[in-house]
């Protein structure tokens, strides 16, 4: 669609609009939009519903907007159309649509609502799908952890402090311990969870709407708990549903990006312990003999990618007075990155920790340092009698002897 075809904004009075103004204004979203157009129809709908409930349309408007709706709906997922560049947002995409096919009936679908509280609905839909999405696919992740501890029952590690051997431990604990923080992790989706539990239509730009509006009716329909009260909330609240979702991507972040830093350690060549699969590595093009941990290198620069993106998305938010603000239209990059990153993230690690192999021998050279079993020899002192203080230092003179 040509700036010349490019239909005017919904918001438009007949002014003339500066064209770059214009363009600056609606940056990024019809792209971002796409994936809100099924959460806009379906909000839509329920809103529609809402003013038929409370006589703000006629049974009869319900019925053409309903079947437009689902018109869109149809044609949509048939590929038939989609947010283009020449739309504001999806919001405006989808009243033109609705319009061009059902005529006057389409155009009383806005009736006291505005496109703040409508984007605001639109993306706790998404949340909530977002939500289900990334814990689904942790919890697959924390599976294989239990399912690597089990296979590699009886594989002794060394376990490091400073990076140097401190003490024996295994292969079965240090998954784990992997896949314990991960549980302890979907604790931080709660927050959010809550965060999207109310329903935001009716509360218009803000400050609620001079009619009786079902609101929730309207909150029901949609499988929200119930209406956000007061309305002023809503825009006051802004971004932090989005926040508390990508603060909890972060704590995933954190750790896979521990898990990729082990392993990339532990399959070096200095180390050893680990042999990736072949398919999992990627070539040199200069090297012939080389095999790169490419996908954990990743995992780990994305993690620190998705602690970025939340912080991208807490400066969108930060000390900006109540009410609505254009700043807003800013949260949905960083939230849909940090998403999109871990929503790959999470399966290629689960992937990755199904088919990677300790080495049995490789470690045991390193867990014939006597070193390693210092701490317990001086316990065993302990247990004979010999003051803890005065075991350690005994231990401690052995050792850097070399007795």
């Amino acid at each position: 669609m040509s700036a010349a075809e490019a239909p005017r904004p919904i918001w438009d009075r007949g002014d003339a609009i500066d064209a770059e103004m214009l363009s600056f204004t609606i940056g990024d979203d019809p792209l971002m939009d796409r994936r809100l157009v099924e959460h806009d129809l379906q909000g839509s709908r329920v809103h529609a519903q809402g003013l038929a409930q409370v006589g703000l349309i006629s049974a009869e408007d319900l019925r053409a907007i309903e079947s437009g709706l689902e018109d869109l709906r149809t044609a949509h997922r048939a590929g038939e159309w989609d947010v283009e560049p020449g739309d504001e947002d999806v919001h405006s995409a989808v009243e033109r649509r609705l319009i061009e096919r059902i005529g006057d009936p389409g155009k009383k679908l806005h009736t006291a609502r505005s496109r703040n509280e409508q984007v605001a609905l639109d993306v706790r839909l998404w949340l909530r799908e977002a939500l289900d999405a990334t814990r689904a696919k942790t919890e697959v992740l924390i599976a294989a952890c239990g399912e690597l501890a089990r296979r590699s029952a009886g594989i002794a590690l060394p376990g490091y402090t400073h990076l140097r051997p401190a003490m024996p431990s295994s292969v079965s604990d240090w998954a784990l311990a992997h896949g314990r923080a991960l549980e302890d992790d979907l604790a931080s989706f709660a927050d959010a969870r809550l965060r999207i539990a109310e329903c935001p239509l009716g509360s218009g730009a803000g400050y609620g709407l001079p009619v009786r509006l079902a609101r929730e009716f309207v909150a029901e329909r949609l499988g929200f708990e119930r209406a956000v009260e007061p309305v002023t909330l809503v825009q006051h609240s802004r971004g932090r549903a989005e926040l508390a979702y990508v603060t909890a991507l972060e704590a995933l972040a954190l750790d896979l990006g521990k898990i990729a830093a082990d392993l990339w350690l532990y399959s070096s060549k200095e180390f050893g312990f680990v042999r990736l699969p072949i398919e999992l590595t990627t070539g040199s093009s200069l090297m012939p003999q080389k095999r790169n941990p490419d996908l954990i290198e990743l995992l780990r620069a994305h993690g620190r990618q998705v602690i970025c993106d939340r912080a991208a998305l807490l400066d969108v938010v930060r000390d900006l007075p109540s009410g609505y603000h254009r700043d807003f239209q800013l949260l949905k990059g960083p939230l849909f990155r940090a998403h999109d990153r871990m929503a790959v993230m999470l399966p290629l690690c689960t992937k990755l920790l199904g088919r990677i192999e300790f080495d049995s021998a490789a470690i045991a050279s390193v867990l014939a340092d006597p070193g390693l079993s210092a701490t317990a020899r001086t316990l065993e002192q302990v247990k004979a009698g010999v003051p803890f203080r005065d075991a350690y230092r005994q231990e401690s003179a052995r050792t850097e002897s070399g007795t």
